[in-house]
């Protein structure tokens, strides 16, 4: 082992830890020294000696009481302490409780907005809707008036398209019609209808339960083909099986034979009592269609009657298929004041008439013989016995006013026509 070297430095902390031994060790010893030598220090040496064991002679407290003056003081900080804390509890607590209230308060104000908000956005959005749906409505009403319009001006080309149609159909048929009028007018016969005739027409009507006023144009024949009857009015509208209602009132009530059904058929043309407008009035025939019917043979024969004001007359012609269309009779209706005018003048007349019976009724039986007869009409004796027999229907020898007034309304002024009506064609 080699020996140990020694430095000068590790010779001073050598040095330097004896001085600071020696000087502890001579503070403590002198501590010692002061403790015992001090009179006013008492010392116990009794075994378990307390922190009261020290007392100062001048009887001030020891190390016990400044014990408990320091716990006694500790204890003020701990409570002022304690205090403190609660004082900081209670205001953290309020701080917290207002901060709470002011969080409501704010919550409440923010739910408040929103509730507005909310409404607002109601409102907005149902005044929005209300909007839609009054443009909805005014858009509804537009497209309706719109389509009104529509069909109105529609309604109205169409009534131009239709005069106009009609106009062209009537001059070109006046034209063509104009060159043939004469040789039509040939196979016309005109003349007051026969009672036989009459009666086979009402039979018809009748039958189809067709409408009679003063204004009325009736087309029958006898077989299965299909005949047109048309009619043109004052104001230049046709009448036919395609217009069957005009705008004068004038109505086509019966169509016939459109298929074959029968060989007795009727078509009928009225207007409503004493609404047909005064003017001309052309009345024509066609041909339409030849069904294949047997018997239904060509020339089809047909008759007319045209009942205006009371009088009626019957035209009778014939008709081929494939023939244009015939011209058959032109009447004038008297207007509505007209009218009436001829019908106060046929009451007078009614009444003169009725006057000179009950004058001429000597024995007031309300009957005539032939002598009172022709002294009541202005008629010769030979006249009033013509008359007179026919209308003495009971064969008593004496006639009554309105024996008197059938017998002349059924008077015929040509031959009887009812081979037409029993026709077989």
């Amino acid at each position: 082992m080699l020996p140990k070297t020694i430095t000068p430095s590790g010779v001073l902390m050598e040095i330097a830890y004896l001085i600071a031994s020696f000087a502890l060790g001579g503070g403590f010893c002198y501590g010692l020294w002061f403790i015992y030598t001090r009179k006013d220090i008492t010392v116990s040496a009794r075994q378990g000696m307390n922190p009261e064991g020290l007392r100062y002679g001048s009887r001030a407290p020891g190390f016990g009481s400044a014990k408990k003056e320091i716990d006694r003081k500790l204890a003020i900080v701990e409570n002022r302490r304690r205090r403190q804390e609660a004082i900081s509890s209670r205001l953290a607590l309020e701080d917290a409780e207002r901060q709470a209230r002011e969080q409501l308060e704010q919550t409440r104000a923010q739910q408040e907005l929103e509730r507005q908000r909310i409404a607002e956005e109601a409102r907005a959005a149902a005044l929005e809707e209300a909007r839609l749906a009054n443009e909805a409505a005014q858009k509804v009403r537009d497209e309706e008036d719109e389509a009104r319009r529509r069909e109105q001006e529609e309604a109205r080309l169409a009534a131009e398209r239709e005069l106009r149609r009609q106009e062209d159909l009537l001059a070109a048929e006046e034209a063509r019609l104009a060159e043939i009028a004469d040789a039509q007018q040939q196979q016309i016969a005109s003349n007051n209808a026969n009672s036989k005739a009459i009666k086979e027409l009402q039979a018809r009507l009748e039958r189809e339960g067709a409408k009679s006023s003063d204004v009325q144009v009736s087309l029958m024949w006898n077989n299965y083909n299909d005949l047109d009857l048309h009619i043109v009015c004052p104001s230049g509208e046709r009448i036919h099986g395609g217009n069957k209602l005009s705008a004068c009132g004038g109505e086509l009530d019966v169509d016939a034979n459109v298929r074959a059904e029968t060989r007795k058929p009727v078509e009928n043309v009225f207007w409503p009592e004493g609404t047909a407008p005064g003017g001309q009035y052309h009345v024509y025939v066609h041909y339409y269609k030849k069904h294949k019917k047997r018997r239904s043979k060509d020339p089809t024969k047909f008759q007319v009657m045209v009942s205006n004001g009371g009088d009626t007359t019957e035209y009778s012609a014939e008709l081929s298929a494939g023939d244009p269309i015939m011209q058959v009779c032109s009447f004038s209706v008297s207007t509505k004041e007209e009218r009436e005018q001829i019908k106060r003048e046929l009451e007078s007349e009614l009444a003169a008439l009725k006057t000179r019976f009950e004058s001429a009724d000597l024995d007031g039986s309300a009957m005539l013989s032939v002598e009172e007869l022709a002294e009541a009409t202005g008629m010769s004796v030979e006249d009033a016995e013509v008359i007179h027999k026919q209308a003495d229907k009971d064969g008593d020898g004496e006639v009554s006013l309105d024996e008197y007034l059938e017998a002349i309304a059924n008077l015929p002024s040509a031959p009887d026509l009812d081979s037409l009506s029993t026709n077989e064609g």
